[in-house]
């Protein structure tokens, strides 16, 4: 495993300030990661198909409405009042986007054009992206992907959102290996309340596949779904100090289970 170098670029900024870029920040995780950063007064970039309302008059956000189902046209995205995205760069970038594709079915109903769409939203428009960030001058410092399971532990009815998430780990894990001074944070989010978790976990058909049912289940439990603002601030935790949290660039890992694991090495101070 490379050691990473951190790049040196991203601390001639304002100190104390970073410039940072969402995708998928109308709503969700991505819209917590943008309030969460304007809060501690940083500038940030944010695309989605839709308009994140409650973010659009903050002096310090930036928007750009863009379609990730076409990646060949990501060109597009950066320009206007996001060319400075890549003419001066950014320290840190989210590529937080995503969706479902209509989960859960059996894999032989999804054709592959409803897979293409996934692959293009989920892995190939990030694709394009990191090659457009990577191209700047003022190349950034940390990369995190919005990761999940079901990259990594395969369930019935979920063939397009782990297709794709697969492809989305083994996408980060090359560029962190070709991308040295880059840490590439690839997080699984996990037990977040968004719209994506509710519409695999309470989809009419998940009871026709029973571990997405166990699941149904697990998010029904009072204090097992977190919110996006919580889920958020754990990220920047992560991502602040990620070897207290055995975080290694391009290695997928579970957000669960780095949380828990550090608590055991540093409990808080009411069970010190």
């Amino acid at each position: 495993m490379h050691t990473v170098k951190r790049n040196p670029g991203a601390g001639s900024r304002e100190k104390g300030k970073h410039r940072v870029f969402i995708t998928g920040v109308s709503s969700g995780i991505g819209e917590a990661l943008a309030q969460l950063h304007l809060q501690n007064g940083h500038t940030v970039f944010g695309t989605a198909r839709r308009q994140p309302y409650a973010l659009m008059d903050h002096p310090n956000f930036r928007f750009r409405p863009f379609d990730l189902s076409r990646p060949s046209e990501m060109g597009e995205l950066f320009k206007d009042n996001f060319a400075e995205v890549l003419e001066q760069g950014v320290d840190r970038f989210f590529l937080n986007a995503g969706v479902s594709g209509n989960v859960p079915g059996r894999g032989g109903d999804f054709t592959l054009d409803e897979l293409q769409h996934v692959l293009n939203v989920n892995v190939l428009a990030n694709k394009a992206i990191l090659d457009l960030m990577l191209s700047s001058a003022q190349r950034p410092a940390t990369c995190v992907l919005s990761a999940s399971m079901a990259g990594v532990r395969f369930r019935a009815g979920t063939l397009p959102y782990s297709l794709s998430k697969a492809a989305l780990a083994a996408l980060a894990g090359v560029y962190a290996e070709e991308n040295p001074e880059i840490f590439f944070a690839v997080l699984g989010l996990c037990n977040v309340d968004t719209g994506l978790s509710r519409q695999v976990s309470f989809s009419q058909r998940t009871a026709d596949f029973a571990d997405l049912k166990s699941l149904q289940q697990r998010a029904l439990a009072p204090g097992y779904m977190v919110s996006p603002a919580q889920r958020a601030k754990d990220i920047l935790a992560v991502i602040d100090a990620p070897e207290a949290y055995g975080i290694k660039s391009g290695i997928f890992v579970d957000m669960r289970t780095a949380l828990a694991d550090h608590q055991k090495v540093h409990p808080p101070l009411s069970q010190a």
